[in-house]
């Protein structure tokens, strides 16, 4: 039986990028299943906030996935970049910086 490709990373990255980040949350003990993509989506929704100059730090509900810091999403990311091969590590880095 062939193994099931990783749910929503495929749609928005290459099967390199997404083969590459399901092999690093599996290996590494600080990341889960989905943590990157997640991390991309705070820190994507953070930068799209016109407002996120003035924002206040405050804990929220706790929840990562949910009011997560986008600052420590963003050093998740850069863990995840230096982890990465170095072609599959620049495509990640466009999907971070295009917002940016």
């Amino acid at each position: 039986m062939p193994r099931k490709p990783p749910a929503r990373v495929r749609q928005e990255f290459s099967p390199a990028l997404a083969a590459g980040i399901s092999r690093l949350e599996r290996s590494r003990n600080y990341l889960g299943p989905g943590a990157v993509r997640t991390a991309l989506r705070l820190w994507r929704e953070f930068i799209a906030d016109p407002y996120r100059r003035l924002r206040v730090e405050s804990e929220g509900c706790g929840v990562w996935e949910c009011c997560g810091d986008p600052w420590q999403a963003r050093e998740m990311l850069e863990g995840v970049l230096l982890s990465l091969p170095r072609r599959t590590a620049g495509e990640l880095r466009r999907h971070i910086d295009d917002e940016w």
